[in-house]
């Protein structure tokens, strides 16, 4: 198994992500590979000052929130076919608008605990990770997207969480050896 991660510059806009998804392209081998690729540059601190404001009980926070949505939509058209974006353009909206729900209950509560701020935070590699598996999905690379939560077990520490790295190790290992997929693309800080 091989594992290539993709930083947040690597994946700030279409024509980075499409450089992203030559060296991948170039990497596929007889061996499963993961993708693992952050937030798209800059939106891990737009989403920060998003949620901060909102627990300032500042109404800017929405135009962060607008921000950020205009901003993956607009990646979304630049990077696939007009044909093939109505269902990605859709995903995104969809988690634009529970972001939007969770910085509406911080705004009204005028509090921001270290649970939500890790919870708002990790929509930038949720989104950004789905809009690249799109990507090479309409370039003619099939993947399979994973949700990184869903095999990382961590502690309860928020902000400073540690890895339960037995349950994590089993949880891999056991998706991975069962999965017939070649190639995957998953969300990762």
């Amino acid at each position: 198994m091989k594992v290539l991660k993709f930083g947040g510059s690597s994946v700030s806009n279409a024509e980075n992500i499409r450089s992203v998804i030559a060296i991948v392209k170039q990497s596929v081998s007889s061996e499963k590979l993961i993708v693992i690729v952050s937030a798209l540059g800059g939106i891990t601190d737009l989403l920060i000052q998003c949620a901060t404001l909102a627990s300032l009980n500042d109404e800017n926070y929405k135009i962060k929130l607008q921000e950020i949505e205009e901003r993956h939509l607009e990646t979304v058209k630049q990077l696939i076919p007009v044909s093939n974006q109505s269902s990605t353009l859709s995903w995104v909206k969809s988690r634009c608008n529970e972001l939007e729900d969770i910085c509406n209950g911080i705004y009204l509560l005028g509090e921001l605990s270290d649970r939500t701020k890790d919870r708002v935070v990790s929509y930038g590699e949720l989104i950004s990770s789905m809009i690249v598996s799109a990507g090479m999905k309409a370039s003619g690379l099939e993947n399979r997207w994973k949700d990184s939560k869903e095999l990382i077990i961590t502690d309860s520490n928020f902000s400073h969480a540690s890895v339960d790295f037995s349950v994590t190790n089993r949880n891999v290992q056991r998706y991975f050896n069962t999965a017939p997929d070649p190639l995957f693309l998953m969300p990762g800080f």
